[in-house]
């Protein structure tokens, strides 16, 4: 559990604790001051004075109840009567008419439905009567207002502010919804993130990508699907600066985005990434092989990291060598089959399947002479490569 989710659960507790307290004073509030004065009995008077407790919060609810609704009503009846005369006055300035002043008056009147309407019509037009209309927005005051509003404390209004902004054309909220990248609230960043990407602006898409980076799994799932069609865009330079990271965690997850991505990438520091200090980097490294331009000028590191010390980097590895049918690999997948762990043992086993008739030679010797899992690796590996086989 983080230091945030334990902080929102002692809230909890200690809004209940003190709900519960603030009930029970009332009531002996009440006995002490009105009930006890004509009931003699503790214990009846105790009872009468709960139920009056209780039922003056009954009251006090439904009361509450009936104004919200009376006002929400009230709001609803102001909203369908200016709606009409906001986009009659907007429609005209966006045709050229200066209505700016009456528009202005009727933000000053009615503050909350100018901004309602101007938020809707900026969803509904594109085009260049979107950015007039943009500038319209900063003219009346709204873009400033939206950015005040994002200092919020409340989440909801932080991420209303981040959906209004990032509808704005051009650079208008640009700072703000950089700024909304490192917002505590996941709903706040990913917000933010999408208005950056409309824009597609080299600057904006790195910062996007940078908070794929360092944020939560959730984040970065997001905004990895969000960044596919920009890909090529961001191997320019944004994968570059992070592959040379020092952070080994930020060059594992920049590998993990672009093996996510799935699509053939110029990645020019990858066989150096192979030898990396960390395994976790070895390993996503090799993950990433099968998308270069010409996967097999990576042979060599292929080759070491079947030796590796982590069975991970081992398993990735032998995967990598399969796919790529390496006759080199032969002799470092036999090894692997015969003493690595389960996992790179099930995976050196399917690369020699996938090889051809030299690794199937192999794993045929393995399942008449070994008895461990290496045999039911070979075994499962050879009847997968029959079937695919038998398939063609």
């Amino acid at each position: 559990m983080t230091g945030s989710e334990r902080f929102g659960r002692n809230m909890v507790y200690l809004q209940a604790t003190a709900v519960g307290l603030g009930y029970v004073g009332s009531v002996l509030l009440v006995d002490m001051v009105y009930v006890h004065k004509h009931i003699t009995d503790s214990g009846l008077s105790f009872g009468y004075a709960f139920v009056l407790v209780e039922g003056g919060v009954i009251a006090a609810l439904l009361a509450l109840s009936l104004v919200i609704k009376f006002v929400r009503h009230r709001r609803d009846l102001r909203w369908e009567r200016m709606r009409p005369v906001i986009v009659e006055k907007v429609s005209a300035h966006l045709a050229g008419v200066d209505t700016l002043a009456e528009l202005k008056a009727l933000g000053r009147r009615y503050p909350r439905e100018l901004e309602e309407a101007m938020a809707e019509l900026l969803l509904r037009v594109q085009g260049t009567a979107r950015g007039r209309l943009s500038e319209l927005a900063a003219a009346l005051g709204l873009v400033e207002r939206w950015k005040r509003q994002y200092g919020s404390h409340l989440a909801s209004k932080r991420r209303e502010a981040i959906s209004r902004l990032g509808i704005l054309e051009g650079k208008l909220a640009t700072d703000t919804l950089v700024l909304a990248l490192s917002d505590p609230n996941d709903e706040v960043k990913l917000e933010a993130s999408r208005a950056l990407i409309v824009t597609s602006g080299e600057a904006e898409l790195r910062a996007v990508f940078r908070t794929a980076l360092r944020d939560s799994l959730l984040v970065r799932a997001v905004l990895t699907e969000s960044l596919r069609p920009f890909a090529m865009r961001l191997c320019v330079a944004a994968v570059p600066e992070a592959l040379e990271s020092e952070d080994p965690r930020t060059v594992r997850i920049a590998l993990e985005v672009v093996r996510a991505w799935g699509k053939a990438m110029p990645l020019a520091r990858l066989a150096p990434l192979i030898e990396h200090a960390d395994a976790g980097v070895r390993a996503a490294a090799l993950a990433v092989v099968m998308q270069l331009v010409n996967p097999r000028e990576c042979e060599r590191q292929i080759l070491r990291r079947l030796e590796d010390e982590s069975e991970a980097v081992r398993a990735a590895a032998a995967e990598i060598a399969g796919k790529l049918r390496l006759p080199s690999a032969i002799p470092g997948l036999r090894k692997v089959l015969e003493e690595a762990g389960a996992e790179a043992t099930v995976a050196a086993a399917y690369a020699l399947a996938h090889i051809g008739e030299e690794g199937c030679g192999i794993l045929e010797r393995q399942v008449l002479n070994a008895r461990d899992a290496s045999a039911y690796a070979a075994l499962e590996a050879l009847e997968s490569a029959r079937m695919a086989a038998g398939a063609r």
